[in-house]
This record gives structure tokens, C-alpha cells and sequence, in this order.
């Protein structure tokens, strides 16, 4: 009986000890959400990607959506970027690429651009994320 008095008690010890490493999925992160607007005016379908600088590492990425709201993902289940120094790029879309559902016609549509739109540009930013939750807006200005 001490034998198995001794594994039982090892494995209440072991198992929650698994658990817990269980958790960490990888490096910290913060989220990172924001819109990204043109002069003022949401761009929708924009590519968001922040490359960490410092420290080095995987980026995360995110498209807007019709509004110009995006929300950074690290990989498939989970959301940010890492903490740290980042270089931020945005893409615009081609408006070939820029399609919503019409919620009256159901049709494709390409919703209203600002003005001045340019598709395919990019613009570089620097900056930094934090832990917790970080509200980042880009604004292109031309």
C-alpha cells in the first residue's frame, strides 16, 4: 500500500503542476486592436502586420474590416502581438479586393473609399505594444 500511496500522492503533485504549464502558450503578448483610416476616413480591407523589432520574434497580422477595425492575431488561437518594439506596415487594397455584401440586394459591392484612396501603397510606422490591451489607430495621410 505504500507504493501506491506514494504514486497517487506524486501524481496529485504532478498533475497540477501540468496544468498550470499547460497555459503558457508561448511568448507574452498584448492585443492590439485599432482602426486604420485615410485622412481621417476608415480604410476598409487594409493588411495590418506588426514585426517585432525589439525583441525579435513572429509578427502579428490582421485585415480590417468594411469599418477600418482590426484586431492583431498571433496564430491561429491566439490574439496580439509580443510585447516589445514593433515595425508596422500597412497595405491598402486593390478595390478588386474590397467586397461586402450588399444588406439590401445581397450583392458584392465595394464600399464608399476615401477620398483620395490609393490601393496597393504601403506605410510604415513604429510602435510599441505593451501587456494587456493596446488601442493602436493608423492613420495614412498623402
Amino acid at each position: 500500500m505504500t507504493y501506491q500511496r506514494a504514486l497517487t500522492a506524486t501524481a496529485l503533485i504532478l498533475i497540477p503542476l501540468a496544468w498550470a504549464g499547460c497555459s503558457e502558450h508561448g511568448p507574452p503578448l498584448g492585443s492590439v486592436s485599432g482602426t486604420v483610416t485615410w485622412n481621417g476616413e476608415p480604410v476598409p480591407f487594409a493588411y495590418v502586420v506588426f514585426q517585432p523589432v525589439e525583441p525579435k520574434g513572429a509578427y502579428g497580422a490582421a485585415y480590417s474590416d468594411a469599418e477600418g477595425r482590426y484586431e492583431l492575431l498571433y496564430s491561429r488561437d491566439r490574439k496580439g502581438a509580443l510585447v516589445g518594439k514593433h515595425a508596422v506596415t500597412v497595405r491598402t487594397s486593390s478595390v478588386d479586393e474590397i467586397q461586402v455584401e450588399d444588406k439590401k440586394t445581397g450583392l458584392m459591392v465595394t464600399p464608399p473609399l476615401p477620398k483620395g484612396y490609393r490601393p496597393k501603397m504601403e506605410k510604415q510606422f513604429e510602435r510599441q505594444v505593451a501587456a494587456g490591451d493596446n488601442a493602436i489607430d493608423l492613420e495614412i495621410r498623402r
